[in-house]
């Protein structure tokens, strides 16, 4: 999901968290959102193409965009 339907779902409370995980990519992050109804959603581009962060404070900034003052970082 794109930044902007995230948001939408944390309006309305579906949001549980953001976490930050390593992505499959060497070096680089991946952001996703825990649901409320269990699961989890991950920050997509406009294609549905996960987004990949090289950068953890990029990361982290994107996760916030959706609305959390917080992140979680998982070090896998």
């Amino acid at each position: 999901m794109t930044i902007n339907e995230l948001r939408n779902l944390y309006r309305e409370n579906l949001l549980i968290e953001a976490i930050i995980e390593p992505s499959a990519l060497e070096g680089s992050w991946i952001v996703e959102f825990r649901h409320s109804k269990g699961g989890f959603v991950l920050l997509t581009d406009s294609q549905g193409e996960e987004c990949q962060y090289l950068d953890l404070d990029l990361a982290s900034k994107s996760a916030m965009a959706v609305g959390f003052k917080q992140v979680r970082v998982e070090n896998k």
